[in-house]
């Protein structure tokens, strides 16, 4: 819900004044960082006894390659599937787990995703806006939409929950093999689902019905007696980023509001997958260069 863009440093570039012994302790797998919901201690996992996460972190990625190195930089923030699913594991409690901030810092991560893909998949130049969204982001939760979803969303999970009668667990960050891309969905669903939650302030107090029907650009849509998300649409680009880099098959997308909510199961669209190059491509030739620039003055 918005996770991703909650709860970051107002820029970016901050890592580089971070206090060693601030960032030590927050990186440390051995530390007690709770899980979320499941109120797990965060163990490390596969990683070893002798490594820590926070050799996985984008700020010490940079200090052990050096700024003008990118070739070793990129390789160095490839990952195994261990390596991912420890980080998945620990940052579970998403905004309030510093682990989470952590590690999502100098990626980019699926919420951006609907920004960035019409201009790579029409060939244009990125705007300038877009970019420096990603290279200093800024908390949005005083927002009233971006508070709004934070205090309802544990009750679309409630309700989710019971409609389906399943469990759903907490999800930490997922990130791409390669380390440049990564995905924080609202919780996760056995092995092959996950659920995204959405509870829109302009139609808190409305149906579904009602708001598709009376709301300009609302991101459902009814075919039938069905709704469906826009693929044109930013959150289509989110969920399916969050969908292939977990390793999913079908997303539950949760659209709640006070009077209503609906239920649309997303799934794993194979003629998306091509973007993740192209975002891939953009992160390698425009973005990590500016991340290196900012992080150097």
């Amino acid at each position: 819900m918005l996770k991703d863009i909650l709860h970051i440093p107002n820029n970016i570039c901050t890592f580089k004044n971070m206090d060693s012994s601030s960032f030590q302790e927050m990186t440390n797998p051995a530390s007690s960082v709770t899980g979320g919901r499941s109120g797990e201690n965060c163990p490390q996992m596969a990683l070893g006894q002798n490594q820590s996460l926070k050799v996985l972190s984008f700020p010490s990625i940079v200090k052990q390659q050096g700024h003008l190195e990118l070739s070793a930089i990129l390789a160095g923030m490839g990952l195994t599937d261990e390596q991912r699913r420890a980080v998945e594991f620990a940052t579970r409690g998403q905004r309030e787990n510093p682990m989470w901030g952590i590690m999502r810092e100098g990626r980019i991560t699926s919420s951006n995703f609907g920004v960035l893909l019409p201009a790579l998949q029409s060939g244009r130049e990125v705007s300038s806006s877009a970019i420096s969204r990603l290279i200093e982001p800024r908390s949005l939760e005083h927002v009233p939409a971006i508070k709004w979803g934070i205090q309802n969303e544990e009750k679309a999970r409630k309700a989710f929950e019971e409609e389906k009668q399943v469990v759903v667990q907490d999800s930490g960050l997922w990130l791409s093999k390669s380390g440049v891309l990564g995905a924080s969905p609202d919780g996760l669903v056995g092995s092959t689902e996950l659920v995204e939650i959405k509870c829109p302030y302009s139609a808190r107090d409305m149906t579904i019905e009602e708001a598709v029907s009376e709301l300009d650009y609302f991101f459902l849509e009814k075919v039938g007696e069905d709704y469906q998300l826009r693929q044109n649409h930013d959150y289509w680009h989110q969920i399916q980023g969050q969908i292939h880099i977990a390793g999913r098959d079908v997303c539950y997308f949760v659209v709640w509001t006070t009077k209503d909510r609906v239920i649309v199961p997303i799934k794993r669209d194979k003629e998306w997958q091509p973007n993740l190059q192209l975002l891939e491509n953009f992160y390698e030739s425009k973005l990590l260069p500016k991340l290196l620039n900012c992080a150097e003055h």
